[in-house]
């Protein structure tokens, strides 16, 4: 079975003994935005937990952060990914590293240690922002007036893990269930559902680790911006091998579609207060998720009204390999014929320069899209940053869409990369218009 390991460890390098634990299928996940999340209890120097002996990562009420790790034998360590340049940390006559940040802006921080070279998390922070099958990065939450900072005496929804055998896959994984506040199991109107799905190298749990997006529709549903909403966070990879099958296998994607439609959505409506009408059901995600938003979206509208994409990565669908025949076709994505191949992923081309769908494959992938369609879509939702990559992409798609007279709501966000601030903002803005 694949499992979400939480390590705590302090090395031998680094001091001293590890714990793993994996959740049990039913329980509560954890999410970035508890009171106390981020700031691990010490331990002492033997690895016992006998009680808070320091802790790391400690956000002050200036918005600074101090990280700590006891390594008396290590001769450098720092902090890597708050900031531009690496954090240098200090060694005092205990063993202990210190560094504290300048003033933070309010938001989620990934962060690692690097000690005498080799990167590890923080072994006292059990807050992860998680990598398929491995243990990824420590977070953090800066508090602060936003919506992904949850608001003070308000309830909380809950987060629940499932795990399940996939028959398409043939392999073990999990997904979460979001229920908002005040879930009523028994609610004469079933609640609508949100199949919100992750990016590329990301474990199920992204959306809630490091997207807060169960804080987020926590404070949309308080302030009755958004409608009361499950929210499903599955395994976004089609087969066992997960993220290396992207390039390996053609029927990745299609797979995963298989396994959302096929073995989640009907678990999802066996086991909690769902509704099963397609009016009720949206489905959105981030990069790869994007892309299999509007790929299993628009190929299943008698499952999914509303659709939705983050930065999607549209260049992930399998079209045809192209070929080039100069470097300038190659930026372009003009030309074909004999010529050196522009990537080794089919259906976009342009290696380090330009990502490119070669547009006459695309009506393949869509066999049955056309105006007819927009009588059962209710929103199509498609946002980028203008200093992603998948700009171009995401801007062919459209037209495309626009071509085939399928209407689409396309929005730029200006010298917006592909980072997770970037899909909050987008989830904010497009969960308050679903269902309405």
């Amino acid at each position: 079975m694949k499992k979400r390991l939480v390590l705590l460890m302090t090395l031998a390098a680094v001091a001293a003994s590890a714990q793993a634990t994996a959740p049990n299928s039913a329980a509560q996940a954890p999410t970035p935005n508890a009171p106390g999340r981020g700031a691990g209890r010490g331990m002492g120097m033997g690895g016992g937990l006998m009680g808070p002996s320091f802790r790391s990562p400690e956000v002050s009420d200036d918005r600074r952060v101090t990280f700590r790790l006891s390594a008396p034998n290590a001769k450098e360590v720092v902090v890597r990914g708050v900031g531009r340049q690496p954090l240098t940390m200090q060694k005092d006559s205990s063993g202990i590293w210190t560094a504290t940040t300048d003033p933070l802006n309010p938001d989620i921080y990934a962060y690692t240690f690097v000690v005498d070279g080799v990167t590890v998390p923080d072994p006292l922070n059990t807050m992860l922002r998680p990598s398929y099958h491995s243990l990824g990065q420590s977070a953090f939450l800066v508090p602060g007036d936003n919506v992904w900072t949850h608001l003070p005496n308000s309830p909380w929804g809950a987060v629940a893990r499932h795990v399940f055998h996939s028959a398409v896959a043939d392999d073990d994984r999990d997904f979460y269930v979001y229920t908002p506040p005040n879930y009523d199991p028994k609610r004469k109107q079933p609640y609508p559902v949100l199949y919100l799905l992750h990016g590329l190298g990301d474990e199920a749990n992204a959306w809630t680790q490091v997207g807060a997006a169960n804080t987020i529709l926590d404070t949309l549903i308080t302030q009755g911006k958004a409608v009361p909403m499950i929210m499903v966070n599955p395994l976004g990879y089609g087969t066992a091998k997960g993220p290396r099958d992207l390039d390996a296998d053609p029927e990745m994607l299609f797979k995963f579609i298989r396994i959302l439609t096929e073995e989640v959505m009907p678990q999802v409506e066996k086991h909690y207060n769902a509704s099963t009408k397609a009016t009720d059901h949206a489905v959105a995600g981030l990069s790869m998720g994007g892309g299999e938003s509007i790929l299993g979206g628009l190929n299943h509208l008698d499952k999914f009204a509303w659709i939705g994409s983050f930065s999607g990565a549209f260049n992930n669908w399998w079209l045809t390999r192209p070929t080039v025949n100069s470097p300038a076709e190659a930026a372009t994505g003009r030309g074909a014929g004999p010529g050196n191949m522009a990537s080794s992923l089919p259906g976009r081309i342009g290696g380090r320069g330009a990502l490119v769908l070669v547009e006459s494959q695309i009506p393949k992938l869509f066999p049955t899209l056309d105006a007819k369609s927009n009588a059962k879509i209710k929103l199509i939702w498609i946002a980028c940053g203008t200093a992603d990559g998948l700009i171009g992409v995401n801007r062919q798609f459209k037209a495309y869409l626009d071509s085939k007279g399928v209407k689409a709501s396309f929005t730029e966000i200006p010298d917006m990369g592909h980072v997770w601030p970037l899909w909050r903002q987008n989830l904010i803005a497009f969960a308050p218009l679903l269902f309405k």
